[in-house]
């Protein structure tokens, strides 16, 4: 009797709640179907090795085998569309040349990046080629640009430490340089100096401006060379020119340390007139920017900024129109030691023009020197700092910083300049 009363409650329970049973079915179905297609589908894209024969077991079905290659194409494109908006929003936020950059393209920015846009829903999907996205974005994007401040994308070791991510660090940063129980790698040669055979002509050439380095794998730390040795080798190089008609200096592949090398180890003491010169240096109001200024200010010791307008006045050019700061930066090269009556041949290329380095050449010019150039297609150019594009594993690299003369003219957007070019 007492299952019979518990067969009737059940009974009409369901008579009673037929149609929310029905719902109920349906529901329940309909999670199972979802369960089964979204489970895998999930884990494929948390980790892309997942795949749904792995979660079904047994060889995939055509219908399977479709199914992963529409999710491994989706993910590919949507990881290549964010890291492309990710550039291009951190170009038109903290590139300080956009203006000059839509004069060179002959049209709006935002347009151009649009154009970009749909041509890479066309092929984001379906390319697998290595290196397809880089040189995608190269080719169809950044070196329409004009190339002022050298936007390009690099390939960054993903166990960088979080100190040399900022900006401008130039090895400066790092306490195991200044650590005695650290055990580093002193490289030495960074300077090669011979004479011509006639003894008319002394040729000098610098390997690196920045005397610490890190291993390009391992990212552990080495001296290059000691630079006050390098100091008292070149001072004494200068101290006996007797004979000598000719010097040449050969700096090339050098981007960077201009101001800690160049200028007190070379120019100074072989300056053949004295020179005082003022630039500037602008940038917009973002956080790389701002970050890339101060740590530049810090390692030359130079001031505060100010606001742009405050300095701009008096300038025959005006400088772009997203700049907000910006700081001056004096020089006052005295006539130089060593009194060589010669000529000096400032062997330059590509990498040397860069960022600040043309305030640095200006003044080598200025001084006498004559600067011969040779064009390097493959220069790195100035290092500050990178923006990391999540998704692919690039990074976009460019010169923050909006350098011009005391006329406010751009000393990028002027372009290299020398006394003779040397041709390969």
């Amino acid at each position: 009797m007492r299952w019979y009363m518990t067969k009737m409650h059940i009974s009409n329970f369901f008579v009673r709640n037929a149609k929310r049973m029905k719902y109920l079915y349906w529901f329940i179905a309909i999670t199972l179907c979802i369960g089964l297609i979204a489970i895998p589908i999930a884990l494929g894209i948390i980790n892309p090795h997942v795949r749904l024969p792995d979660i079904h077991g047994g060889p995939p079905s055509a219908l399977v085998r479709e199914w992963n290659l529409l999710v491994s194409q989706a993910r590919r494109e949507q990881t290549r569309i964010n890291d492309f908006v990710m550039m291009v929003d951190a170009l038109s936020q903290s590139y300080p040349f956009m203006d000059h950059s839509q004069v060179h393209l002959g049209m709006d920015y935002t347009d151009f990046a649009w154009m970009v846009f749909d041509d890479l829903i066309e092929v984001a999907r379906y390319d697998i080629t290595p290196g397809f996205f880089s040189n995608f974005l190269h080719n169809y994007y950044l070196q329409h640009l004009g190339g002022y401040g050298n936007p390009r994308l690099t390939s960054e070791p993903a166990t960088l430490p979080v100190w040399m991510r900022q900006p401008y660090f130039f090895n400066e940063h790092d306490w195991r340089f200044n650590d005695e129980r650290t055990d580093i790698t002193v490289y030495g040669g960074n300077i090669v100096s011979y004479l011509t055979e006639d003894g008319a002509t002394l040729n000098i050439q610098i390997i690196r401006f920045l005397p610490h380095g890190y291993e390009l794998v391992t990212r552990n730390p080495f001296w290059y060379f000691d630079l006050n040795e390098d100091a008292r080798y070149l001072n004494a190089l200068f101290g006996d020119l007797y004979g000598v008609d000719d010097l040449v200096i050969d700096i090339r592949g050098i981007g960077s340390g201009f101001g800690n090398y160049f200028l007190p180890l070379l120019l100074e003491p072989l300056a053949q007139k004295a020179v005082q010169a003022r630039f500037y240096a602008f940038h917009t109001d973002t956080f790389m920017a701002n970050r890339v200024s101060a740590r530049y200010r810090e390692f030359y010791n130079l001031g505060n900024v100010f606001e742009m307008q405050t300095l701009t006045s008096d300038f025959l050019y005006q400088p772009q129109t997203n700049l907000v700061h910006g700081f001056p930066l004096d020089f006052d090269i005295p006539l130089g030691d060593h009194s060589f009556e010669g000529q000096v041949w400032l062997l330059t290329d590509s990498d040397n023009f860069s960022g600040p380095n043309f305030m640095y050449l200006q003044l080598a010019r200025d001084a006498g020197f004559h600067i011969i150039y040779e064009f390097n297609p493959y220069a790195v150019g100035w290092d500050t700092s990178f923006i990391p594009l999540p998704h692919t594993g690039l990074a976009l690299r460019f010169n923050p910083l909006f350098f011009t003369d005391a006329y406010g003219r751009s000393l990028e957007v002027t372009g290299v300049f020398y006394d003779s070019i040397m041709e390969k």
